[in-house]
């Protein structure tokens, strides 16, 4: 990066994740309560691969650079912001983060304690937020109660059953191998369910006696959220926070033509749920997109700091299974979108 030019990864269009490429970017003035970033660590969500596959309308249509967490220190500021130059911060942005660099307005940097890692830092923002409000803001949680979390060994739901375990709440998970529910384990994850040998539904409605759960994250969309939807109990709330069982596939082959009947069959077995359904059974079902968040400071303030006291007293730890350089952003995508990781995967910047 020179004074006025820094370095970032984009698509100028839509694929598989070779697509990527390096762009020479130009630096523009800070305006009243920016700062810049000079990025160290840079947080991979499944919205990314989403967005270089064509599918998430936030980003906006190519060329694009996806990331929207990052972790580093402040190099530059508008002379009305407060924090001194160096200070350690992890940042939420609107995109942009694939960088070496990236301008944040005051309002959406957050402070760290000293002992944390920036590689945590960059970890933690999105999944924990998500978490972090479904569970509380929205679904309202209280000891003793129950959870159904999809896709349990992943970011968000590494971080929800961390932050269940400290609620009280007994919880239940599915992923698609034995391997991702021993992973959850250490986490807090009671009961595991592998969705590849096993019918959810039918495993949570036997292990709770026919009663269902009280609350569901569900990350999977399609007929999985109306199968999740009929394992809560009466007076439940499920909070619908992705589709990634139904995301279209990039390319052609039979590969993708096998994926295509999949989601296909999927979308026709979920079909319209009928709002009289949630009035038939006295439950409830929200949607949290955790980018508007970014724009309600005072909330977002608020989980922020509950979020750094929950880590500061080791009621939480990012879990990140792996560090690719930025220059191996395709890497990084393969493997999110391979199904195959666990946790948190980072990008590397500096």
């Amino acid at each position: 990066m020179s004074e006025r030019t820094f370095r970032r990864m984009i698509f100028r269009r839509y694929g598989p994740p070779g697509v990527f490429e390096w762009d020479d970017a130009q630096l523009r003035p800070l305006a009243s309560g920016e700062v810049l970033l000079g990025v160290r660590f840079i947080g991979v969500n499944y919205a990314d691969i989403i967005a270089r596959r064509g599918y998430y309308n936030w980003i906006g249509r190519p060329p694009a650079c996806p990331g929207f967490e990052v972790s580093g220190e402040i190099i530059d500021k508008a002379s009305d912001v407060e924090l001194p130059l160096g200070t350690r911060v992890a940042a939420v942005t609107r995109f942009g983060g694939y960088s070496e660099a990236v301008i944040v307005h005051a309002d959406r940097l957050i402070r760290i304690p000293d002992a944390m890692p920036l590689e945590h830092a960059a970890a933690l923002p999105a999944v924990y937020i998500t978490a972090y409000h479904s569970l509380v803001n929205v679904m309202r949680v209280r000891a003793g109660e129950s959870i159904l979390i999809q896709a349990v060994a992943g970011g968000v739901g590494t971080a929800a059953l961390q932050l269940a375990r400290h609620f009280g709440l007994t919880t239940f998970g599915t992923a698609s191998s034995e391997a991702k529910l021993d992973f959850a384990r250490q986490f807090g994850l009671d009961h595991g369910i592998n969705y590849a040998t096993h019918d959810f539904e039918a495993e949570v409605m036997r292990l709770t006696g026919g009663r269902g759960v009280q609350f569901v994250l569900d990350s999977l969309g399609g007929y999985g959220l109306r199968k999740g939807v009929r394992c809560l109990a009466r007076g439940g709330h499920c909070v619908t926070i992705g589709a990634a069982a139904v995301v279209p596939p990039t390319g052609f082959g039979m590969r993708a033509a096998r994926e295509w009947a999949r989601i296909i069959t999927d979308l026709v077995r979920g079909g319209v749920y009928h709002p009289f359904k949630l009035i038939e059974h006295n439950v409830g079902i929200s949607g949290v997109q955790v980018l508007l968040l970014w724009d309600e400071a005072d909330r977002l303030r608020s989980i922020i700091t509950a979020l750094m006291r929950l880590y500061e007293e080791g009621a939480i730890r990012p879990a990140i299974s792996a560090v690719f350089p930025l220059t191996e952003v395709a890497r990084a995508h393969a493997l999110v979108e391979s199904r195959a990781s666990t946790g948190k995967v980072l990008l590397r910047a500096a």
